[in-house]
């Protein structure tokens, strides 16, 4: 569980970043992190142009929610409405060759980078619905779940302080634009108040310091 001391670490850790491009800043600072590698711009790219509703998923992301995190992952959430094997057939013939994947989705090599792009059927543990994907915002070219539904994706699920503490981050470095009520509503609907009202009223006793 997350303790006081913790809050305000998160709320001095993103006060410092805040109005920097967190982009910018850790490309410049880790010469050899790439966010957007050509991978993930190209799978994007074929995504958007099969008319694929999509988004940039897993703790890749972060830093496009102003939070400054460093993660390996390449991972898609994807509206699979007439099945997985539709989706993948857009990346025949494109330099993607699929390969053994997690449960519930798919992995794809990219043959001119020899690296591993995970397509999965939804942004687990959310499902998809018309609101969930109708939230969704565009940030340097890519569609990723709004900052209320990132935040309760990442506490949602076996309990981990780390995600916790990302899920805090993210709801704090957004505060000006959170729909609280929507984040409430959502949060109940998936048995998370209880965690998410830890946050809120973590960072709130915070930033009051």
């Amino acid at each position: 569980m997350l303790s006081d001391r913790d809050f305000q670490r998160i709320v001095k850790e993103i006060d410092s970043v805040r109005g920097v491009d967190v982009v910018r800043f850790l490309e410049e600072s880790s010469p050899w992190f790439r966010l957007l590698d050509r991978s993930i711009q190209r799978t994007a790219r074929i995504l958007r142009e099969s008319g694929v509703v999509y988004a940039f998923y897993g703790l890749r992301p972060l830093p496009l929610y102003g939070v400054p995190y460093i993660a390996r992952d390449r991972l898609f959430a994807v509206r699979a409405d007439e099945g997985m094997d539709k989706i993948v057939e857009a990346f025949s013939g494109r330099g993607f060759e699929k390969i053994i994947g997690p449960r519930g989705g798919m992995s794809l090599l990219d043959l001119e980078s020899n690296s591993v792009v995970v397509l999965m059927s939804s942004p687990k543990p959310l499902e998809w619905d018309d609101e969930l994907a109708g939230r969704c915002v565009e940030r340097m070219g890519l569609r990723i779940l709004s900052s209320e539904d990132y935040a309760l994706s990442l506490i949602a699920g076996e309990p981990s302080n780390m995600r916790m503490e990302l899920a805090a981050k993210v709801i704090y470095a957004n505060a000006d634009k959170i729909d609280v009520g929507y984040l409430e509503r959502r949060a109940s609907e998936f048995a998370l108040i209880d965690r998410l009202k830890i946050i809120l009223d973590g960072l709130e006793a915070a930033s009051r310091r």
